[in-house]
């Protein structure tokens, strides 16, 4: 047997159908974000701790020119080392038939046997022979970009040498998750990949016998990397060390904490946001059961159910709808979350990647959507506590609604059905606020994921068009003198040529500091400039630094602050400059000076590291070649298709992004706007049906209630701007890294999209409620008791 109450929860939720599967609609998008971000995160945390676990990963990565093998057994006696590893890496360049534009690969020597750091995922084919001077084994992105696979031959240019080498297996590594090439913002797997060589191969091919260009060491737990990183830079510094790196700064870890602090900002925003709508459609949902139940509530305790069976009925009702949501929410998160760990899988180079369905996130994410529901019931619950039968059998005093809407009336002229609609939005004043605040968290979504497109615009016009003007740019080996300008100029399709010089530097104020590459430009340089943050180009002065804004914040200097600059190169001068302004940046920490500056502070002749370029583009494929061809080059970076790969990643990552974020928000305009509408329909059945016995048509009944709807949506229009706006705001500043930072622009369009989709949503919910609007029948509403 049912009890009589449960047997009345099944049929108030069967009579309640639609109302009920848009509050849950609303909760199970709040369950749905919160699996979705909190397993998101929790997959890309424990795979990435257990690959790290698994292949050893290194916790300190160093690079030095040129340093003898005898120097690691001075590494591994610094206390808290337990394993050091002396590498050769090496960066060469593509020389693949039918690819014209240039691509790099960089070469990681592989240790004598399987036991070193950062050991390879093989995922086809087996390692190469240690004694083999060919063979190798290629990153997995970079196979499938050119259908490379064991026994193919990879043409490369080696220190200024053509070389083929053989293929004999596909592998992955936990150092280049985020495997990025020089001078990308994106990883673009057809122009960049890892090649892992035997040590004696790397050695011949490199003129590094001997010796070693890079260190990877593993520490004994509960040591302070800082201090590890001090002793090793006083033992790489003679050898041309640049300074040791911790795990936080190596890039790919790097991109990956900053997809981690994304992930972590979304769940403090989005569950919220659906919690809280939802708490507040329950609270006007069952509120306005109550209301119409008022006489079988007295008739209940008249007949001795007690006040607590009543509110435990209405409570039921409440967790039967949480309990849908819950499992909507549950089954959609989980869906969502295999495609994101599969979105995941492509964009970072992980041998497994799979969603975690921790119970524990979905005990949370049920808990916290129970305490929402409830805590919006409790209100409306305590009325019927409240509420003695005697009382209860009568009803409702009517309202007074001249009081509430007179001021109204005294500034707006209303017709009659305008003023049929003030007095039901005045009449319950948290109701028509709730429901506004409702409408305008929509909105405030679609501003909140909306504005990135234009920000990311203002981004790439700042940096590919206004900053760096260059159509393509070379990089040498090593510092080269003028001359190295000249040869450039003569390579054919060259139209401009500008030299610049960078320095890797440790720049410091007080306790804070920063490791990067100072660039020196030469004077009116058009093809890389310095900007203000007015977008006006700044003159280089002869002393002093312009650091980018990023740099200044997390130094914490303005213009005539004075910093020291620590070089790490050639004789390692420690200087004082000071900072002579902020330029604009968005990509990683910048210092700018003049070029012939900065070579007298290294006293070392008008050296230049590298050219920017502008290029004839009918004559593009023979700078290539020329380019490739140049023993002194090292990387040959070609802007166009940077800013190829970079608006393609982003579009195929934000194409998936907005259009979650467009359904979520739809949902909860279609909750907000089908619930009121169902409620008002229901308080005004009596008045609307009178109309329509008084001669008004449909049309004009439909429009007393839609008019309620109206204001609440066009209300909330405004509303919404704002908080997406400071949503917005705070989101740039939980992205905001060293690696990048992002600009904060809201073009119009984007306030004029998101209303256009929340009022779809809106008007989508009026259609529904105008067929039962017409099929309103006046009879049976006329013989109501209200």
């Amino acid at each position: 047997m049912i009890p009589p109450l449960r047997r009345k929860v099944l049929r108030d939720l069967r009579r309640l159908w639609a109302q009920v599967l848009a509050i849950a609609l609303v909760l199970a998008a709040g369950v749905a974000t919160l699996i979705l971000g909190n397993g998101a995160y929790a997959s890309l945390h424990e795979t990435r701790a257990r690959y790290y676990e698994e292949n050893r990963f290194a916790d300190i990565f160093a690079d030095v020119t040129r340093a003898p093998r005898a120097l690691l057994g001075e590494v591994r006696d610094i206390k808290g080392v337990l394993e050091a590893e002396a590498r050769i890496v090496r960066l060469g360049l593509l020389d693949i038939e039918g690819m014209k534009e240039p691509g790099s690969v960089l070469f990681v020597s592989l240790p004598g046997d399987e036991t070193g750091l950062n050991q390879l995922f093989l995922m086809e084919g087996r390692l190469p022979d240690p004694q083999s001077a060919r063979e190798i084994v290629i990153s997995d992105g970079f196979t499938t970009a050119h259908g490379l696979g064991p026994g193919d031959t990879l043409p490369v240019v080696m220190n200024g040498r053509q070389r083929q080498l053989l293929v004999t297996g596909v592998a992955l590594s936990p150092e280049f998750i985020y495997a990025l090439g020089p001078g990308q913002m994106m990883p673009d797997p057809r122009r960049f990949g890892v090649v892992w060589a035997p040590r004696a191969a790397l050695e011949a091919a490199f003129d590094l016998e001997g010796a070693f260009s890079n260190l990877v060491l593993k520490l004994a737990p509960g040591t302070d990397p800082d201090l590890v990183i001090e002793a090793l830079d006083r033992l790489t510094a003679p050898y041309g060390g640049t300074g040791a790196a911790p795990r936080k700064d190596q890039i790919s870890h790097a991109f990956l904490d900053a997809e981690l602090k994304q992930l972590s900002a979304m769940v403090k925003v989005l569950p919220p946001i659906f919690l809280l709508v939802a708490a507040m459609l329950v609270n006007m949902t069952l509120s306005r059961l109550i209301t119409l139940e008022r006489e079988q509530i007295g008739l209940l305790k008249a007949i001795g159910y007690s006040s607590r069976a009543v509110a435990q009925h209405y409570i039921e009702f409440v967790l039967l709808i949480a309990t849908i949501g819950i499992l909507i929410g549950m089954a959609a998160g989980t869906w969502l979350g295999a495609g994101l760990a599969q979105m995941y899988a492509r964009f970072f180079s992980f041998p497994y990647l799979v969603f975690l369905r921790d119970p524990q996130i979905y005990g949370l994410a049920a808990v916290i959507t129970v305490g929402a529901a409830v805590g919006g019931a409790i209100q409306a619950v305590r009325t019927v506590v409240r509420l003695p039968p005697a009382v209860a059998m009568a009803p409702p005093a009517p309202a007074s609604y001249r009081q509430r809407i007179g001021w109204v009336r005294r500034l707006v002229q209303l017709r009659q059905t305008g003023v049929m609609v003030a007095r039901h939005l005045f009449r319950w004043p948290l109701r028509t606020a709730s429901s506004t605040l409702g409408v305008a968290m929509s909105v405030a979504i679609l501003v909140a994921s909306l504005w990135s497109f234009g920000s990311i615009n203002f981004m790439i016009d700042v940096t590919f068009f206004r900053t760096e003007r260059h159509d393509a740019q070379i990089v040498f080996g090593v510092p080269e003198p003028q001359r190295a300008l000249f040869a450039v100029r003569q390579m054919p399709g060259v139209v401009v040529a500008e030299p610049f010089r960078q320095v890797a530097a440790r720049i410091s104020h007080r306790n804070l500091s920063k490791k990067l590459a100072i660039t020196g430009h030469p004077a009116g340089a058009g093809l890389s400039r310095v900007l203000d943050t007015a977008l006006r180009p700044m003159d280089l002065p002869d002393s002093g630094l312009i650091l980018s804004e990023a740099l200044a914040d997390a130094l914490q200097v303005r213009p005539g602050d004075l910093v020291t600059v620590e070089m790490l190169e050639g004789r390692r001068p420690i200087l004082t400059l000071p900072v002579s302004g902020i330029s604009l940046g968005y990509v990683g920490l910048g210092a700018a000076m003049d070029i012939g500056a900065l070579n007298r502070l290294m006293d070392e002749g008008p050296l230049i590291s590298g050219v920017n370029l502008m290029i004839d583009g009918s004559q593009d494929a023979a700078f290539y070649a020329a380019a490739k061809a140049a023993p002194k080059t090292e990387t040959i970076t070609v802007t166009a298709l940077m800013l190829e790969r970079f608006q393609q990643t982003l579009a195929e990552n934000i194409t998936v992004m907005i259009t979650v974020y467009v359904v979520l928000a739809a949902i909860i305009a279609v909750g907000v706007v089908y619930n009121f509408s169902r409620i008002a329909l229901s308080e005004q059945g009596r008045e609307l049906a009178s109309l329509r016995v008084l001669g008004f048509t449909n049309r004009e009944v439909s429009g007393v209630l839609f008019g309620e709807l109206a204001t609440i949506v066009l209300l909330a229009q405004p509303l919404g701007w704002l908080i997406g706006y400071g949503i917005g705001l705070a989101m740039v500043a939980a992205f905001s890294s060293d690696l990048y930072r992002v600009p904060f622009v809201i073009e119009r369009e984007v306030y004029a999209i998101a209303s256009l989709v929340v009022l779809a949503a809106a008007l989508v919910s009026a259609l529904a409620i105008r067929g039962r609007i017409n099929n309103l029948d006046m009879i049976e509403v006329l013989k109501t008791r209200e």
